[in-house]
C-alpha cells in the first residue's frame, strides 16, 4: 500500500510539472501569434501609407501643370484617379478604410482634388507639406512610432514602405514622379538609421557618449 502511494504522489508531481510545461507553451505560443499580429498589422499599415503618400504626389504631380489633350499620360492617370473611387474620396478629404484621410496624415489645407496648378506646385516644393523633407519625416515618423524600439517590427514596416511604393508603382503605370524616388531614398534612410541605432551595443552606446563628452 505504501508503495502504491509513493506511486501515486510520484504521477502527481509529473501530472502537474506536465501542466506547466503545456501552460508555458501555450503562453509563449500566444505572446507568438501577438506578435506576429502586431508585426503584420504594423505592415499593412506601413503599405497604406506608403500608396497613400504616392497617390498623392502622382496627383499633385498631374496638377501641376496644365492638362492638354496631347498629354494622353496625364489625361489617362487622371482618369484612373477619378475612377478609384476610394483613392478620389481619400485626395477629397474624405477618410477611407483603415482610418486613412487628409487630416490623419496632418494635412489641413484644402482638399488635393480642389487645388490649383500653383497651389499644388506650392505642395511638392522644397519647403511644401509634400515636399521631400516633411513627407519622408513624416512617414518615417509614422512608422516607427507604430514599431517603437521593436527591431523586427520596424524591419515589418520598412518592407511595408517598399511593398506599398512598388504597388504604387504599378498602379501608375510603372513611373511615379522624380520626387517620389527622392522622398522614397530619405524615408528608407531614416528607418535605416533608426535600425543601426537600436542594434547598438550598450557598450558602443557608453563610447560614443564619452567620444561626445571629450569633444
Amino acid at each position: 500500500m505504501e508503495a502504491v502511494e509513493l506511486n501515486s504522489k510520484s504521477f502527481n508531481k509529473y501530472d502537474l510539472q506536465s501542466n506547466k510545461s503545456l501552460s508555458s507553451e501555450r503562453s509563449e505560443q500566444k505572446i507568438d501569434t501577438n506578435r506576429e499580429y502586431k508585426e503584420n498589422s504594423i505592415h499593412n499599415s506601413a503599405v497604406n501609407v506608403s500608396i497613400s503618400m504616392e497617390s498623392i504626389k502622382v496627383f499633385l504631380n498631374i496638377k501641376s501643370v496644365e492638362l492638354s489633350q496631347a498629354n494622353t499620360n496625364a489625361q489617362n492617370s487622371l482618369m484612373n484617379i477619378i475612377n478609384n473611387t476610394e483613392l478620389y474620396d481619400f485626395l477629397s478629404g474624405k477618410e477611407i478604410d483603415g482610418g486613412f484621410s487628409l487630416a490623419s496624415i496632418g494635412y489641413e489645407g484644402k482638399p488635393i482634388t480642389k487645388l490649383s496648378p500653383e497651389e499644388a506646385k506650392e505642395l511638392v516644393s522644397a519647403d511644401g507639406f509634400f515636399g521631400i523633407d516633411k513627407t519622408s519625416q513624416r512617414v518615417s515618423s509614422f512608422v516607427i512610432d507604430l514599431a517603437g524600439d521593436n527591431i523586427e517590427a520596424l524591419r515589418e514596416a520598412r518592407k511595408g514602405i517598399v511593398q506599398g511604393f512598388e504597388e504604387a508603382e504599378k498602379m501608375w503605370g510603372g513611373n511615379l514622379p522624380e520626387i517620389s524616388y527622392q522622398t522614397q531614398e530619405k524615408t528608407l534612410d531614416i528607418v535605416d538609421q533608426k535600425i543601426a541605432e537600436l542594434l547598438k551595443t550598450d557598450a558602443q552606446k557608453e563610447l560614443e557618449n564619452i567620444e561626445e563628452v571629450n569633444q
